[in-house]
């Protein structure tokens, strides 16, 4: 429980910060990132930081308050066909 709390009250900052500053990221870190330009069209890199940001927040959030858990047994379940027994 207590894990949960600390990595949503990490990843879901790191997440905005991510989105915010995806300029000064592209400009002084990563550069141009070649798979995200060709598929993203031109600033794809940019869009790519936001989208992995945007992400990160989401998927934090959804391990703090316990929802990813559900989520994941609920695939694996009717995956696995246990669901249907």
């Amino acid at each position: 429980m207590l894990g949960r709390i600390i990595f949503g009250i990490i990843g879901i900052p790191v997440g905005i910060v991510m989105m915010v500053y995806a300029h000064k990221i592209v400009d002084n870190f990563t550069g141009s990132i070649g798979f995200a330009e060709r598929y993203f069209g031109g600033g794809g890199t940019y869009t790519f930081i936001r989208f992995s940001g945007a992400l990160i927040a989401i998927i934090s959030m959804l391990i703090m308050f316990g929802i990813a858990g559900f989520i994941y047994d609920s695939i694996v379940t009717t995956l696995s066909g246990i669901a249907g027994q």
